[in-house]
């Protein structure tokens, strides 16, 4: 076999990565291991590594762009040969080089989801068939997939993780490992050659590992107890489907060949659990019930105003003497916005604001954006049949672009007037009628029947506006510091997704825009360590200016997806007119307040109580998706909302 590149870092000489090493070797191995995932933050050697791959096999390294086309991955219509002979002939794609090769695509998580499917499919099958117009045929693609991601980017779906074999998370690196990639990297620029013969030895030996690992893995055996182990691990990690279960034991059988052995052990299955299990972790289970401090405080929060008013007063006493929280309270100290919200609540009672109908207010929970939980299904607010779904981080939806801006993604035929013609599809159109058409000296002569147009794909970005009621109602200590800390956690995630996050809270009169839609989170945290709470609710004036202002938002922002997400018990007592029912009153606001372009989500923060059902009556007049806090806690609302936003 050839010798490591020398425009590259041999394999052997890349630092630490065991795991992703690992990985590349078995599927070097087995030809059964077909696809390959390498995960990691920026400048990690993803990509180093998957290139380097390469010198070992002594195949070609296939680059797949992301913006390649379908027709230039799969392949299509060949027009020289059909305007020639005037009978359609298929032209191969870029996947018909990967046939025999390695396949490389460096951000997968980027690609377009239709365009992965069909890439994933014709790996795994072997096969690329194309069917477009008049053009059917097939063509062998064997190759193995290596790929590369960074999650803090955007995540892939659960089915397309699942279609990789293995995949290989990379560690951060220690102090010397540093060092020493930092002194590689330098030879590596100022003696190439110097580099490559230095590692040339341990090149040979590795490649002399996994040839003799080839030749050992068809004589590899696992015993039915291994195989029972690879199934129970499968089944406790919540892995759905036997993908899983399939590529842990050709792992494990490649694992114990790179060894030199020709049976399978138990510590080769735990190497490979490494590599094929925690990609297919699933959380869509019944989360683990909380902690008994955690329920008990629960408990405490719902028992009523006596129970309450005592917490509370133990809280204020064991917080104000010690400056710390009482051991197992699972609270965090306090800060200013929980001095500004007991004083406010406090000033707003003496001012003839009894506690409503005697009972404690659940606090407020929002959303917490970035952590990978199971989730059930949001409820939709025609169809209240819950279901389970798993929510992953992940790109904003794709919208076709109305102002010629953004990817071409495919051609269609014209409704009227083409404004932006697609030239590549008009002469595929074309080609097959060459020899029936006059020309006239033409090269190739266009009918307006042949006429194709642009569709041309941007990233739609969103913008949520938090409609938070912040009155005394809901001014629980506990609830308000979950709503700043997800708030914050959902501007991280929008840098990513192209989001605009914004605050309004409503309390005592009226509502204050406290952070208009932005994602600068250094300026968000700012504002929202100063959000007091404590007062009455003006739901009514409240739903007036949340509307006022996305309207005017909308249309000054086409194309983008707006949501208002409210979150309050639904208990209004501040009318917008003077002497009316405010509950009323902020229900036929709702009835009559819709917004083109602009859907609205409601969390009942007031659901765990008996009787009151305001906010699911508000959540119907506005057509809203409604969420219940006793169904989705702190930790997984976020990502049932961001859920719904993804739809």
């Amino acid at each position: 076999m050839p010798s490591g590149p020398v425009n590259g870092l041999p394999f052997t000489a890349v630092v630490g990565m065991d795991d992703a090493k690992r990985a590349l070797e078995c599927a070097i191995v087995s030809p059964s291991i077909r696809t390959v995932l390498l995960r990691g933050g920026e400048g990690t050697a993803k990509t180093v590594l998957a290139r380097a791959a390469a010198g070992l096999t002594g195949k070609k390294i296939v680059n797949c762009p992301l913006n390649v086309t379908e027709e230039q991955l799969f392949g299509g219509l060949d027009v020289e040969e059909t305007v020639r002979t005037g009978v359609p002939a298929m032209e191969k794609g870029l996947l018909s080089r990967a046939d025999g090769n390695i396949l490389y695509i460096d951000d997968i998580n980027l690609m377009d989801r239709g365009m992965l499917a069909g890439i994933m499919d014709a790996v795994l099958t072997g096969t690329v068939r194309v069917e477009r117009g008049p053009v059917s045929g097939s063509y062998p693609c064997a190759t193995t997939l290596i790929a590369t991601m960074n999650p803090d980017d955007s995540d892939l779906s659960d089915h397309a993780l699942d279609r990789f074999d293995l995949c290989a998370y990379s560690a951060d690196c220690t102090g010397e490992e540093r060092r020493l990639i930092v002194s590689r990297n330098a030879e590596l620029a100022s003696d190439p050659e110097g580099l490559a013969q230095r590692f040339e030895k341990s090149q040979e030996e590795e490649r002399e590992k996994v040839s003799r690992a080839a030749l050992i893995l068809p004589m590899v055996t696992v015993s039915d107890e291994l195989i029972s182990v690879v199934c129970e691990l499968c089944q406790k990690v919540g892995a759905e489907g036997s993908r899983g279960d399939i590529a842990m034991v050709e792992c494990a059988e490649a694992i114990a060949a790179l060894n030199g052995r020709d049976s399978v052990m138990k510590k080769d299955v735990e190497e490979a659990a490494v590599l094929c299990l925690p990609h297919r972790r699933s959380y869509d289970r019944p989360p683990p019930e909380p902690p008994r401090d955690q329920q008990n405080e629960d408990t405490r929060q719902d028992d009523g105003k006596n129970n309450d008013e005592q917490n509370e007063s133990e809280d204020q006493n064991g917080q104000k003497n010690s400056g710390e929280p009482p051991q197992g309270s699972g609270e965090q100290p306090p800060n200013r916005q929980d001095q500004d919200t007991r004083q406010d609540d406090g000033e707003d009672r003496d001012k003839n604001e009894p506690p409503q109908n005697g009972m404690p207010d659940i606090g407020e929970m929002l959303f917490e954006i970035g952590r990978q939980f199971r989730v059930i299904d949001y409820l939709d607010s025609r169809e209240r049949v819950p279901s389970r779904t798993k929510a992953r981080k992940g790109r904003r939806a794709v919208a076709v672009s109305a102002d010629g801006t953004g990817r071409y993604a495919r051609a269609k035929i014209p409704s009227g007037h083409p404004s932006d013609i697609a030239f590549d599809a008009t002469i595929r159109a074309a080609a097959p009628y060459q020899s029936e058409r006059h020309k006239d000296g033409l090269s190739i002569a266009i009918e307006d029947r042949d006429i194709r147009e642009k569709v041309r794909e941007r990233r739609s970005g969103a913008t949520l506006l938090f409609l938070v009621d912040a009155s005394g109602s809901l001014g629980v200590r506990k609830r308000m510091a979950a709503v700043k800390g997800a708030v914050l956690s959902m501007l991280r995630d929008s840098y990513v997704r192209r989001d605009r996050i914004g605050l309004m809270a409503f309390r005592r009169s009226s509502a204050e825009m406290v952070l208009p839609p932005t994602r600068s989170v250094e300026y968000s945290y700012r504002k929202l360590e100063d959000l007091p709470t404590g007062g009455k609710t003006p739901l009514g004036e409240a739903l007036v200016r949340a509307g006022e202002y996305m309207t005017s938002y909308a249309r000054t922002h086409i194309g983008e997806r707006c949501f208002i997400v409210l979150v309050t018990d639904g208990r209004a007592n501040v009318p917008v007119a003077q002497g009316a029912d405010a509950n009323a009153e902020a229900l036929k606001t709702a009835e009559n307040l819709r917004i083109p372009g602009v859907r609205w989500i409601v969390v009942d923060a007031g659901a765990g109580f008996p009787h009151f059902d305001n906010a699911e009556k508000l959540a119907a007049a506005l057509e809203a998706r409604y969420f219940r806090l006793e169904d989705l806690d702190a930790d997984r609302l976020a990502e049932g909302v961001r859920a719904a936003v993804d739809r």
